[in-house]
């Protein structure tokens, strides 16, 4: 019977998942056997970051003011409950909607706003929630 790790089609897929024939080797036993796969030698699959729930994504190091946030949460009509403070997006996910605090020409539709805004930025941020609002 021929070893399944050395079948050509599967080295050429593994090779192009960048997966070498030597990684997927069966540790020897003494005595030359290979030995048998078990959970203590096996290889755990990458775990996934659950994706957040809440409804605003905040992308920041922390949550602003709770007064800042208890207004921004009311005129988008969600609660403070409701938002994900991250910090880091998961890789490929699309958030609901997302607070920056600086620009990023990768999300043009984020809410822009530091997390201690001043007047001026705060009436940007206002003009930000009202265009989200239903007409």
């Amino acid at each position: 019977m021929q070893d399944p790790l050395l079948d050509p089609l599967r080295q050429r897929i593994l090779a192009r998942m960048g997966i070498q024939s030597w990684q997927l080797r069966a540790p020897l036993q003494a005595g030359g056997e290979p030995a048998q796969a078990t959970a203590d030698n096996a290889v755990p699959a990458p775990a996934q970051a659950p994706l957040p729930t809440g409804k605003l994504w905040l992308l920041a190091p922390t949550l602003p003011a709770a007064s800042l946030l208890a207004d921004i949460c009311n005129l988008l009509g969600i609660g403070p409950d409701e938002v994900s403070l991250l910090g880091e997006l998961p890789e490929g996910a699309t958030p609901p909607l997302l607070w920056l605090t600086a620009a990023d020409a990768h999300w043009p539709d984020a809410l822009v706003c530091p997390l201690k805004p001043d007047a001026a930025h705060k009436r940007a941020l206002w003009q930000q929630c009202r265009q989200r609002l239903p007409g």
